[in-house]
């Protein structure tokens, strides 16, 4: 044609229709147009299923229309059906660092990766390894960002370690552009534009100055319903429903025993008539009130209509401001008022969109007014404020790769549209590991992976960098990071050294288990491993290589009542000295310390409960000379049992101290006063003055005499 004029074809499951608009000074008129159905199922549900059928039909619609205006037509704009487009939904969900804000590009690096998922999904239900090549995406929306498995309005500038979308991709099967062009070919005509059934449907019904609002336009057709949804100035999202007029038809002709066609004339004549006359396939007449029809049509109805509010909430996740109906469906009496009491919305923002009222455009044929005729103009319409090329072509890595042309394109189109593997388009971090040393979790993350490197036409780029005719992509996915290596002498100190003990050179060597068994130095640690590592510097382990068993290192805490004082005996049966000074059991020796021990006796003694005590001394004069018996000053009794200082000490006994009675006698002078035994004679001892034997018991201030007789 010459830009002026479009030939249009609205290439149906039943008919076809084909027409002329000319447009002129912003007007537009259709000059000729014409209507035929499909002599066979030559089409079924938007799919071309016998192209030489179709093709005859375009040309007789051709021919005829040629000789009423006397032109020759060589090109035509046509329409992809709606119902052709394919829905998937896809999740991503990806872990990253906490402490970075999530910018703009991973989130859309995140949404093509989930839409490469729909895609996947989509050729594993229909048993395909790869859909890249196969489908065109036409469009996604977001219907859920989520973050710490939390759901969120949006992910940009948000910190955390685990973020994901959920979207919902529509898909335009290549096989049916394909056939449509084939069958164009055969009617010997060029393709002067191709768009969607929805988005051409839209361009009238609802123009660009409409499209801030958040409105679903439903196309009700014989055999599918169509939809699509707009919002914030752009086309959102579309999808479609498996049932049209047909059912209700189908509905007719089983309730009152008609043939199909009989059918679709009594259910177009119920919005006419409020008295139809049917006749049945047996002959039978009878005339029945429209609204006993409708009544009986109801249920039916209303299946339709739960699934096209269904499909409308789970695109739009709400109910939209309004809804506009077109197609010969939407004339089914009662249908917008049914539709809107489904969405939750008031009756006047359901309404139906006619195509005689249509600004601008200038009808003469009956079947191309009502909301019926609103596709077949919407496709020649559309062919005059938009690029008639379908699709425009770009280079990615080198390969020309047609990218569905909707409007605005960006580099995230042409490589969905290019059948590289997108599914991970910024580089995976690297496993991290978790180990447990000595019962303690520590945790080791992996790299972190690199984002994807894109130039367009030489130069930096990013996912949402707008591409036009010709454009050169080049694309470097990210790389993934490297997983996370930890060594046995990266994490654990594995120096080795000498002691002395007693004197003797005792070797220190770390000792290390992983799961249970020795290791080398040199072995990566797997993940999820239970290390224990004993570095045997530490006192109690030098102790046990020198030989002191497991029971002498046992700490045990004591506790008993003195005079009903309730104390505590720390009790280590091992004596240690390190580098002269007394050492604690859980201390560190540095290598070439000096280390003495002794043992003494597993438990304590009821004297080392009772040692430092004033009460238990007792002073006496030896010759002169003041002597202190330790623990000698008072008994000690237990129980009222008079208790030896060797006995053992027992957890929680009840020990007194009885300062008026001393437990010494004579004898016990000598562990602290020596004597001379060179002497010769008699030796003779007094107390206080007496004479006195071994047994004389002595008292606090006694004053005892030894001496030699000859």
């Amino acid at each position: 044609m010459d830009g002026k004029k479009i030939f249009a074809l609205d290439i149906g499951t039943r008919k076809i229709m084909g027409l002329v608009m000319q447009e002129k000074s912003g007007s537009y008129e259709v000059l000729s147009s014409t209507i035929m159905e499909h002599k066979t199922r030559a089409m079924m549900d938007g799919q071309i299923h016998d192209v030489e059928e179709v093709a005859r039909g375009i040309q007789s619609i051709k021919e005829q229309i040629e000789a009423e205006l006397q032109i020759k037509l060589e090109s035509a704009a046509v329409a992809a059906a709606g119902r052709a487009l394919k829905t998937s939904l896809g999740q991503v969900v990806k872990r990253r660092p906490v402490m970075s804000e999530i910018s703009p590009e991973e989130v859309r690096a995140l949404e093509i990766e989930a839409v490469h998922r729909a895609q996947y999904l989509l050729g594993q239900e229909e048993g395909r390894q790869n859909v890249q090549g196969d489908y065109f995406c036409v469009g996604y929306s977001i219907i859920s960002y989520c973050l710490e498995e939390q759901e969120i309005g949006n992910l940009v500038g948000q910190v955390g370690s685990e973020y994901g979308v959920h979207v919902i991709a529509t898909f335009l099967p290549r096989v049916v552009v394909d056939s449509l062009f084939s069958a164009l070919k055969k009617a010997g005509l060029e393709v002067y534009s191709l768009t969607l059934e929805p988005i051409a449907a839209l361009s009238l019904a609802i123009p660009p100055s409409m499209r801030l609002l958040n409105l679903a336009l439903v196309d009700i057709g014989a055999g599918t319903s169509d939809i699509a949804i707009v919002k914030n100035g752009s086309i959102y999202a579309y999808a479609m429903v498996p049932q049209g007029g047909d059912k209700l038809t189908e509905s007719l002709a089983a309730t009152y025993l008609l043939d199909f066609n009989h059918a679709e004339k009594i259910k177009r004549l119920l919005s006419q008539q409020s008295d139809i006359e049917i006749t049945d396939v047996l002959g039978n007449c009878s005339k029945l009130q429209s609204s006993e029809v409708l009544q009986e049509l109801q249920p039916v109805l209303n299946q339709l209509l739960e699934n096209i509010s269904h499909n409308i909430l789970e695109l739009n996740q709400k109910p939209p401001d309004a809804v506009i109906c077109i197609g010969g469906g939407s004339l089914t009496p009662s249908l917008a008022s049914s539709l809107a009491e489904h969405l939750n919305l008031p009756h006047n923002r359901v309404g139906i969109k006619s195509s005689d009222n249509l600004e601008g455009i200038t009808l003469e044929k009956d079947y191309l007014k009502g909301p019926q005729g609103v596709t077949p103009l919407g496709i020649a319409y559309y062919s005059f404020s938009r690029v008639p090329v379908p699709f425009i072509k770009v280079s990615v890595n080198g390969r020309e790769v047609p990218v569905w042309n909707l409007g605005k394109l960006d580099v995230s189109a042409a490589l969905l549209s290019s059948g590289i593997n997108l599914g991970s388009i910024y580089g995976k971090p690297g496993l991290g590991k978790t180990i447990e040393v000595n019962g303690e979790v520590k945790v080791f993350k992996g790299e972190m992976g690199t984002p994807p490197l894109i130039k367009l036409n030489d130069s930096p780029a990013f996912l949402e960098s707008t591409i036009e005719e010709g454009a050169r992509i080049e694309f470097i996915p990210g790389k993934d990071g490297k997983e996370a290596r930890v060594m046995l002498q990266d994490l654990l100190s594995l120096s080795e050294g000498e002691v002395f003990v007693n004197g003797e050179a005792l070797h220190l060597k770390p000792l290390v288990l992983i799961n249970g068994e020795e290791v080398k130095a040199d072995e990566e640690i797997p993940d999820r491993a239970r290390v224990l590592f004993k570095p045997l510097n530490r006192l109690a382990n030098i102790l046990t290589l020198a030989g002191v068993g497991e029971h002498w290192l046992q700490e045990k805490t004591y506790h008993y009542y003195l005079n009903d004082e309730e104390r505590t005996l720390q009790w280590v049966p091992v004596k240690v000295l390190v580098n002269g000074e007394p050492g604690q059991l859980n201390q560190e020796v540095s290598f070439g310390s000096q280390l003495s021990f002794s043992l003494s006796q597993l438990r304590p003694q009821i004297k080392d409960a009772c040692s430092g005590l004033e009460d238990l001394r007792l002073q006496v004069k030896v010759n002169g000379q003041m002597l202190s018996l330790e623990g000698k000053g008072a008994l000690i009794k237990l129980q009222d049992r008079v208790v030896n200082l060797e006995e053992e000490l027992e957890d929680g006994v009840h020990l007194i101290i009885d300062k008026e009675k001393s437990s010494a006698i004579l004898s016990d002078v000598f562990r602290f006063f020596e004597i001379e035994t060179s002497m010769t004679g008699a030796l003779k001892m007094k107390v206080d003055g007496k004479e006195a034997g071994f047994t004389t018991p002595i008292f606090n201030g006694s004053v005892v005499e030894i001496v030699w007789e000859e």
